[in-house]
């Protein structure tokens, strides 16, 4: 029988899958996306302001 070859990556660990981790996780997402989109809108918003100088 030939020797059983081993997955090409490993798991570096197992993870909090708990309900508790798995929200924070989705707020800490929305959080970081939201304020990205909030920096995106005031460097929108400053364009205009600085061509009317």
């Amino acid at each position: 029988m030939p020797p059983v070859s081993q997955p090409q990556y490993k798991a570096k660990h197992m993870g909090d899958k708990s309900p508790k981790a798995t929200q924070k996780k989705s707020t800490q997402k929305q959080t970081k996306v939201s304020s990205a989109n909030l920096k995106k809108q005031q460097a929108v918003a400053a364009k205009p302001a600085a061509k009317k100088k």
